[in-house]
């Protein structure tokens, strides 16, 4: 049984439960301009830091309208942090290839500067594979490979493809509706193992999957947070967010 790493929006403390009140204590989402931050990620592999860890994107001098032009052409930048007040940085997540280079390279830092491991996006239809292909090496440590998307899933995708044009003109006209996702799941291996499984949780939530115990925390929450931004035309990537 592998241990889970889910990525969702941050949590606080209600101002009941703060001042602790009597009354069954409630929780709501953190306000995007008070300086916490906006999302966590949670889970068994993040024990060491009290099982959570706090997300958010590193903006550029020009702000979030900057930092979204960039994203369309590969670019991330984020930061994590042990609090959620975002004093206690854990570690940085941020592009070392050129704009809509591919393939594209994120490095993973640790809070001191270390370097932690990189991942790897090939866009699909290029470098001879057809499904975007996923890489993830740690540093001295394991490596894996993964292509998003089961193949039964491609081609049931792609058989309702018409039926999907007709429906994304009645949203459009009709204001409303919902069209099927392109398949997301992304199995990486490793010498024939399946090392890390990228897929869908309770809620809509995404998540990551450890089968094995040599993975850095850090990584694995890093690529959790990638994955999560790179959610595909028809998804909602978290960094892209107000």
């Amino acid at each position: 049984m592998g241990a889970t790493v889910t990525l969702r929006r941050a949590q606080v403390p209600s101002e009941e439960a703060q001042s602790g009140k009597k009354g069954r204590r409630e929780s709501k989402a953190a306000p995007a301009d008070d300086g916490r931050a906006r999302y966590e990620l949670v889970g068994a592999p993040l024990k060491g830091v009290g099982h959570k860890v706090y997300l958010d994107r590193e903006l550029p001098k020009g702000g979030v309208e900057e930092y979204k032009a960039v994203r369309k052409r590969g670019i991330r930048s984020f930061a994590m942090w042990a609090d959620l007040q975002r004093q206690n940085l854990w570690a940085r997540v941020f592009s070392v290839s050129a704009e809509d280079a591919n393939p594209m390279r994120y490095d993973v830092y640790g809070a001191a500067g270390e370097f932690v491991g990189s991942a790897t996006r090939e866009r699909s239809f290029s470098g001879g594979h057809i499904r975007t292909r996923w890489s993830v090496e740690q540093d001295g440590g394991p490596a894996a490979v993964g292509y998003k998307g089961r193949w039964f899933w491609w081609c049931v995708w792609w058989l309702i493809f018409p039926l999907q044009c007709v429906l994304g003109v009645a949203a459009l006209v009709g204001g409303s509706g919902d069209l099927f996702r392109m398949p997301r799941r992304i199995g990486y291996r490793s010498g024939g193992a399946r090392v890390l499984d990228y897929g869908s949780g309770m809620d809509n939530h995404f998540h990551l999957t450890v089968n094995s115990g040599d993975w850095d925390p850090r990584m694995v929450a890093a690529l959790t947070a990638l994955h999560c931004s790179h959610d595909g035309i028809l998804g909602e990537p978290w960094d892209k967010a107000p």
